[in-house]
């Protein structure tokens, strides 16, 4: 027995009124009018038989019924959309896609991208700048880069490389302030790298500290970045020193960009994983990007090292 439906385009428009607030930016968004997203609203109100919105002058607002169907809808888009893009991925079969911390992706992925692209040529990759997301993985990317605690149920998790956190600035910034121990960081602009602040593990100067000795020390003050390339920037141009992990600061310590004036041994360690479901990793164009990744990672370890 077919499924009963409302139409596709009815759902579309007033997922986007209800997502916009507005029957405007719905019809821009669509590349309808808002005459359009308004007939078709009201045919999905007729419908369900009840009304999806309230209408006020230059206003809308959801009805409890609206608010009560507005997440399934969108889920339902969403779901539609990944579709999509997944059949048309099997017409591509050398497309790998990634989901990946984009500060990673800035400073260790994207400068190897070339080499990868030497060798396999016949392989796109496409790279998604947001956190591993467990629930939507079969059906949003193929394969994720996780970095801290392996803590990834029903999902292959493998080690590409280790990682340390050390602290790191521009020679001028070190020579000027006399960085020879961590108690030389007392009065110092410290910046501060809160991509994942939300996490216990992640680490802080206040932890770093406390790991080597130094238990004094006031770390509250200086600049904050959500996004670890800011933080690494602000580093280069002088203006504070900054925790970095090795994998992100390794090109800049042999450029001299930045340097580790205290070394990166006894700093906490941490790793990245290659993270995915084990049907999305045999598929041949992931299985190759897999095993690139696992030599690079361990190409990284030796860089790391050799910085400290």
């Amino acid at each position: 027995m077919p499924r009963e439906l409302p139409p596709l385009n009815a759902i579309r428009a007033f997922e986007s009124a209800a997502r916009n607030q507005s029957m405007t930016l719905a019809a821009r968004e669509l590349g309808v009018s808002a005459g359009a997203v308004s007939q078709q609203v009201r045919q999905l109100e007729d419908y369900f038989e009840t009304r999806l919105f309230l209408r006020e002058t230059r206003k809308i607002s959801l009805t409890s019924a609206g608010q009560a169907c507005l997440p399934a809808m969108t889920e339902g888009l969403d779901r539609i959309e990944e579709a999509v893009r997944r059949l048309t991925q099997a017409q591509k079969p050398g497309r790998v896609t990634v989901s990946i911390e984009t500060s990673f992706a800035e400073c260790w992925l994207i400068p190897r991208l070339t080499k990868f692209s030497q060798v396999y040529p016949e392989i796109v990759v496409e790279m998604i700048g947001r956190p591993i997301d467990p629930e939507t993985m079969a059906y949003k990317t193929n394969i994720a880069i996780a970095y801290g605690p392996r803590r990834y149920q029903g999902l292959v998790v493998e080690r590409i490389m280790d990682e340390a956190i050390f602290p790191v600035c521009s020679p001028d910034f070190a020579t000027q302030h006399r960085l020879k121990q961590p108690t030389d960081l007392r009065g110092i602009p410290l910046l501060h790298d809160d991509t994942m602040s939300s996490n216990a593990w992640f680490p802080n100067w206040q932890n770093w500290l406390t790991a080597q000795g130094v238990h004094d020390m006031d770390t509250a003050g200086g600049h904050r970045f959500t996004i670890a390339g800011m933080a690494l920037e602000s580093a280069r141009q002088g203006q504070g020193i900054v925790l970095g992990r090795g994998a992100l600061v390794a090109r800049d310590l042999t450029s001299g960009a930045l340097t580790a004036p205290f070394g990166s041994k006894g700093a906490p360690s941490f790793d990245y994983f290659i993270v995915g479901l084990q049907a999305a990793l045999e598929l041949p164009q992931v299985a190759l990007f897999r095993d690139w990744l696992l030599d690079e990672g361990s190409n990284q370890s030796t860089v790391v090292r050799l910085a400290s």
